[in-house]
């Protein structure tokens, strides 16, 4: 044997019952992608805002994320 191998009518057989089976198996994940995108859509909250609106760092209304009124903004000691 060369390490070659060799193309038996078992390994044709089992090759063509593969291809339904992941045709299958693509769908159910496809599927199940969708439901889990559609259940994260659902349960998120909506925006509040943007970052032209809040501060990224606290989420207070009254200044951006580069201001130094930002009480979580890093000070220097």
């Amino acid at each position: 044997m060369d390490g070659r191998t060799h193309l038996t009518r078992r390994r044709l057989l089992l090759g063509a019952a593969a291809i339904p089976a992941l045709a299958a198996a693509n769908r159910a994940t496809r599927s199940i992608a969708g439901v889990v995108d559609s259940t994260v859509r659902a349960i998120r909250p909506p925006a509040d805002g943007t970052s032209a609106t809040r501060c990224a760092r606290c989420g207070a209304r009254d200044h951006a994320m580069l201001d130094s009124r930002c009480p979580a903004a890093k000070r220097v000691i």
